[in-house]
């Protein structure tokens, strides 16, 4: 049996973003958020790769924590093209049409070593 190989396959830079919305249960305020941030995915010129998802149904233990909404990452080149995406427009149009939805965000990034 070979060794896996560890090695980082998605970039140097994930920015992972969960969101917890005001309204989870209301369908309308989804759409809208969906609606929103599939724009940005589709538009943003500085991520590499993206992943929206919602919380799985991983068994229940006390370290998981699936009380956000949904889940953004962002693959990025580099820390500049992070940093770019922070005032890009695409990025501000998306927290325009979209922050009146949640009630709370919270952001990870992380840089491979």
């Amino acid at each position: 049996m070979s060794k896996k190989s560890i090695e980082n396959t998605t970039g140097p830079l994930l920015h992972t973003v969960f969101f917890w919305l005001k309204n989870p249960e209301n369908q309308k305020d989804r759409s809208e958020f969906e609606q929103a941030i599939r724009k940005l995915i589709r538009s943003n010129p500085q991520a590499t790769a993206n992943h929206l998802g919602c919380p799985a149904a991983s068994e229940e233990r006390s370290v998981v924590d699936n009380t956000f909404t949904y889940c953004y990452t962002m693959c990025f080149p580099d820390l500049e093209a992070q940093n770019a995406y922070q005032t890009d427009p695409t990025h501000t149009l998306f927290v325009e049409e979209a922050q009146h939805l949640w009630k709370q965000v919270r952001v990870h990034d992380s840089i491979s070593i």
